[in-house]
């Protein structure tokens, strides 16, 4: 590119100063067609945005399996069987828990290793949400998690 092509505007993509000196610094990493694609859906995201309509990201469920596959695998299970509850404890196992006769799912330590990090992991990709502080810890499905463990 001559100087002039790669000052004009039509060449920019936003960026933060690190970041811009990050793909300056390799461009083995970040191929001009890279950046030109990511140009190219930012601006059809902000062209869609700008007529009203919501863009979001994927979630990236499919990581979570690879982190948490036997947890993943019981929580499909237990929504297959009932697959209106949304609510689910993590407590160990041979604790009573009160429920009020709603169904709630429990996971327990026992059954899955690291399972506190888990939820954080899980909480970050929205795929559940923490509905109370107290012991033991209680969290809702979201509906989206719901639809992708589902198959739906």
């Amino acid at each position: 590119m001559t100087s002039d092509q790669r000052s004009d505007i039509s060449n920019g993509i936003w960026l933060c100063q690190t970041h811009a000196k990050l793909i300056d610094d390799d461009e083995s990493a970040f191929p001009v067609v890279r950046l030109q694609e990511w140009k190219n859906i930012a601006e059809h995201m902000a062209a869609l945005e700008a007529y009203g309509f919501e863009v979001r990201r994927a979630k990236p469920y499919s990581d979570l399996e690879k982190k948490a596959p036997k947890l993943i695998a019981e929580m499909r299970e237990d929504l297959r069987g009932a697959p209106l509850t949304r609510r689910f404890i993590v407590m160990r196992e041979g604790m009573a828990f009160g429920t009020g006769g709603e169904n709630i799912f429990q996971y327990s330590p026992e059954r899955h290793a690291a399972i506190y990090s888990v939820m954080t992991i899980m909480q970050h990709a929205s795929a559940i949400y923490r509905t109370s502080f107290d012991d033991p810890p209680q969290y809702n499905f979201t509906e989206e998690f719901v639809s992708y463990l589902l198959d739906e």
